[in-house]
């Protein structure tokens, strides 16, 4: 896959529901080194030499899939290599990746600043919980987020898309492109310490 690199978030799903877990700890134009997830070992001692596997590799272009097979089952440093197999057409149709994180921003709404958590966020805008606050679908609102989190204070409003209890979506819309790179490369930088 041409876009894997190094500490990109694998997931191998199995027949039963579960997951494996891990992490791209090497790779090479043919092989993908993956160290497997604590929690995930137990399952990834069942995986066997040419066993077929998808896999899901979160890089930075979105989440790309591919077909792979076990080229050397579970080792004594819980890692396994899988065959480094071309990506098969876009799983992930959203123009910009999105990260888990929880980084704190605040909000302006009808000249009132509001405390904000962010539950994840992407270039194109952000999940975010915030309590005791009225939020309708398509009103308009100013996040401001710090300089701490992105090297210089971000200001810039966004549409709110969706509300689900305390959780919303604000899209941005008024994002210039230096801001928005600074919210890539925080997005990348999540990412790989993942």
């Amino acid at each position: 896959m041409y876009e894997l690199r190094k500490n990109h978030i694998v997931q191998i799903p199995l027949s039963d529901n579960k997951t494996i877990s891990g992490v791209v700890e090497d790779y090479t134009p043919d092989r993908v080194l993956v160290s497997i997830a604590q929690n995930s070992v137990e399952l990834a001692e069942n995986l066997r030499e040419l066993d077929e596997l998808t896999v899901f590799v979160y890089t930075f272009m979105g989440i790309k899939k591919m077909v792979s097979n076990v080229i050397t089952e579970l080792n004594k440093n819980n890692c396994i290599v899988i065959e480094n197999a071309p990506a098969v057409p876009v799983v992930q149709k959203r123009k910009f990746v999105r990260v888990l994180s929880s980084i704190k921003f605040q909000m302006l709404k009808d000249n009132n600043m509001i405390n904000c958590v962010c539950a994840n966020i992407s270039a194109g805008g952000v999940a975010f919980f915030c309590d005791n606050i009225s939020l309708n679908i398509g009103e308009l609102v100013k996040f401001i987020f710090s300089a701490a989190d992105f090297g210089k204070e971000i200001i810039c409003k966004a549409e709110i898309i969706k509300k689900d209890g305390e959780l919303a979506v604000g899209k941005f819309y008024d994002l210039n492109p230096y801001d928005e790179d600074r919210i890539v490369k925080h997005v990348f930088n999540l990412i790989a310490s993942q």
